[in-house]
């Protein structure tokens, strides 16, 4: 199995007060890092963050599958995951596996129920993590409080899919930081000395094959309480965590 983790695709733009889907953000090259690790273009299916919110499932699932074929991804046929009991069903059928953002803790229950962990197992295709998706494969997830004292639980079991913590849509200058912003970054830098966590911007991406991580455009290394710029954009680099 291939996992590509990423923070944001950039793919919608806004009109009339309407999502529209346009061709993925591809300055790092992520378009050539899914046709070049896609096995089969037959089946793209989507897992959603909450299967209780259908209306935003179906706008994303849409969005997200006009975008890729926008992009030149073109797939035989697209599925929505919207019932636990076809999660076994669809994952079997899958050639790439998308794991959508939203809410990070909900989604982490979300493939608890649907088991999904065990159903991975046997996956021997490309699987996508955006966001929360990202955050989600994890062995130990690790979710920075977005809401000061009143977020969710940041530490909880992810899907095992890879051993490396990633922070998206980071912003590397606190300057214009809130409090809530403040507060999240200390407590980034906090739990930085208990694990590494990849500071991952918007636009760039990390591919995991086995064992070989390569990372693509801006990200950081965050650990023992500093953070390093490792990579930036347009730039790829190897990595051995």
């Amino acid at each position: 199995m291939i996992k590509i983790l990423t923070s944001s695709f950039n793919n919608y733009y806004v009109e009339d007060n309407k999502k529209k889907a346009k061709e993925l953000d591809n300055k790092n090259n992520i378009i050539e890092c899914i046709k070049d690790n896609l096995k089969s273009n037959k089946i793209m299916l989507f897992v959603p963050s909450d299967l209780n919110d259908k209306e935003k499932a179906n706008l994303y699932s849409s969005l997200i599958f006009e975008s890729f074929k926008l992009s030149g991804l073109v797939f035989d046929e697209y599925l929505v995951l919207d019932d636990i009991n076809k999660t076994k069903e669809y994952v079997e059928k899958a050639s790439l596996i998308f794991l959508s953002g939203g809410d990070t803790y909900i989604q982490n229950k979300l493939f608890s129920k649907m088991n999904l962990k065990q159903h991975l197992k046997s996956f021997n295709g490309l699987i996508i993590g955006q966001s929360a998706g990202t955050i989600n494969m994890a062995s130990k997830a690790y979710n920075s409080p977005e809401e000061m004292e009143q977020s969710e639980p940041i530490l909880f079991n992810g899907l095992g899919l890879v051993d490396i913590n990633v922070e998206p849509h980071f912003i590397y200058n606190e300057d214009d930081f809130n409090e809530a912003e403040l507060y999240q970054r200390e407590d980034i830098m906090y739990n930085s000395y208990e694990r590494k966590i990849y500071g991952q911007c918007d636009g760039s991406h990390i591919v995991i094959d086995d064992n070989n991580i390569k990372v693509y455009g801006e990200t950081y290394l965050i650990h023992n309480g500093s953070i390093k710029l490792i990579c930036s954009d347009k730039e790829v680099i190897d990595i051995n965590d």
